[in-house]
């Protein structure tokens, strides 16, 4: 069976990637927002789907994004290669920045507007298609607004309309995408032709979970916003909390690489076609080691090898070394079948117990923490990694298993320190997560002039010289609308 999935998987994805690349090639990022990428009228919705995952999504979240794990300083580089030393010290390859635009806009959103065109052209009953695409629509803006602060929403799509758009404000999209997911719960609520089976990477056409994906989304924007403006969606956040959300681990919103060769997680690729198959780039951030070494985490030995000594280190950013010294990401995580996860159980949990500890929802604080927990060391059961019971029942009943004895500040700083620890290796949520709390300290790096976090990325340069309405450029390091 999993030889017929595979095939049938990589059938569709060529089919995809063959419609897009004839039909809707364009070499200048300008075709990002400026060019509908397919022209076809009857090609089925359903062959789109692994292009916009695979290619819009997780290509550039597995590939390009990697690095944004050092701008979180969970993850250094041991080696000062050009592609290593320039984006640890905070200067961003302009390919970089290209690359992950022309993912989000190109493969991503047009491609998810060809999506909804077809089926309101040839298929009008089936809502459900409709559906998928506004959450993925949504997912790929949080992304965007999130790596860029200011970026096309309201004309990124109408292509006639706006050949060249206009950015708009990190809040404004904020505060829109809450309304595109739900439009996209609405046209979920029936039974009404979902792209379902092989086509589906994440959930395989399982309506209820793209709803609590649609759901857990919906509460993870509403959080950033209530970092600056808790009143304006406490409301919100209560009414979405009440709703089916990630708060499993069989639930989360994933892309799963496989072993099959093609199929590998492109960072276990990339190791074994110039490491030899032995991870000799990628070590452990010593802020994160710090962290979990002060708590004896069993999820250390998850996460990262031990040194030659037999302990866990981090390595400083920008000092670059593989010598055994400082312990490198284990195999455990960078394996072939490594998946993308979009949106995680360990992280809604989170979110509900600190929305719960500052009242803006109902229920209790430390059992939504000890949900997340639970939740994060559970994630590797059955796999490289698994943490065994025991050591599960002893951090658990821990002074770190709870939050019931703290105080309101003590508790707040134990749940985002157990979030950004549980967004190993999830490189443009960890950075989220530590730009939104603050959580752990910043450490300086080596050989770098930067004196805080990268806040943000720079944009392509073609979108800088070809759309008129280019907003002009900000200090990378100017934090966003969403950070306190």
């Amino acid at each position: 069976m999993k030889n017929i999935f595979l095939k049938k998987v990589k059938a569709l994805i060529l089919v995809a990637l063959i419609l897009t690349t004839v039909i809707g090639c364009e070499d200048s990022i300008e075709g990002t927002v400026n060019i509908d990428p397919l022209k076809a009228e009857d090609v089925d919705p359903s062959l789109l789907l692994p292009q916009v995952l695979l290619a819009g999504l997780t290509a550039s979240r597995t590939i390009e994004e990697i690095q944004m794990a050092t701008h979180s300083q969970q993850m250094s580089f041991s080696v000062a290669f050009g592609v290593f030393l320039n984006p640890e010290r905070g200067n961003i390859s302009i390919n970089t920045t290209n690359n992950i635009y022309s993912s989000l806009y190109t493969n991503g959103l047009n491609n998810l507007d060809q999506m909804i065109k077809l089926v309101n052209r040839n298929e009008p009953d089936r809502l459900n298609v409709i559906g998928q695409a506004k959450i993925l629509q949504a997912f790929i803006f949080l992304n965007s607004t999130l790596i860029y602060g200011q970026a096309p929403f309201s004309e990124a799509t109408q292509i006639d309309e706006f050949p060249n758009p206009n950015f708009d404000s990190q809040e404004f999209i904020l505060r829109n995408i809450p309304t595109l997911l739900d439009e996209a719960v609405d046209l979920l609520s029936t039974d009404a032709g979902i792209i379902s089976g092989t086509p589906d990477l994440i959930y395989g056409g399982d309506r209820e979970n793209w709803i609590r994906f649609a759901n857990s989304l919906k509460l993870k924007t509403l959080m950033l916003i209530a970092n600056v403006d808790p009143t304006s969606v406490q409301a919100e956040i209560q009414e979405v909390a009440n709703e089916p959300l990630i708060t499993e681990n069989q639930w989360e919103a994933k892309l799963d690489y496989t072993d099959a060769a093609g199929n590998q997680n492109p960072i276990f690729t990339l190791i074994v076609q110039f490491a030899g198959g032995l991870n000799n780039f990628y070590a452990a951030g010593t802020p994160l080691v710090n962290l979990m070494n002060a708590n004896n985490d069993p999820r250390r030995a998850t996460y990262f090898n031990t040194t030659t000594d037999g302990t866990f280190v981090g390595l400083d950013q920008g000092v670059f070394t593989n010598d055994g010294s400082t312990s490198q990401i284990s195999s455990n995580i960078i394996r072939s079948e490594m998946p993308d996860r979009y949106i995680t159980a360990a992280e809604i949990n989170f979110y509900l117990a600190e929305a719960a500890l500052q009242g803006w929802i109902t229920g209790n604080a430390n059992t939504f923490y000890q949900n997340g927990i639970v939740a994060s060391l559970e994630t590797y059961d059955g796999l490289p990694g698994e943490i065994s019971n025991s050591d599960k029942i002893a951090y658990l009943s821990s002074s770190r298993g709870s939050i019931d004895s703290d105080t309101p500040a003590d508790a707040l700083r134990k749940i985002h320190e157990e979030h950004y620890i549980a967004d190993f290796l999830r490189p443009l949520e960890s950075w989220t997560t530590i730009r939104r709390n603050r959580v752990p300290d910043y450490q300086p790096i080596t050989g770098s002039v930067l004196t805080d976090n990268l806040r943000r990325y720079p944009y392509p340069l073609n979108e800088q010289t070809t759309n008129v309405n280019f907003p002009g450029s900000v200090p990378l390091i100017q934090p966003m609308w969403f950070e306190k």
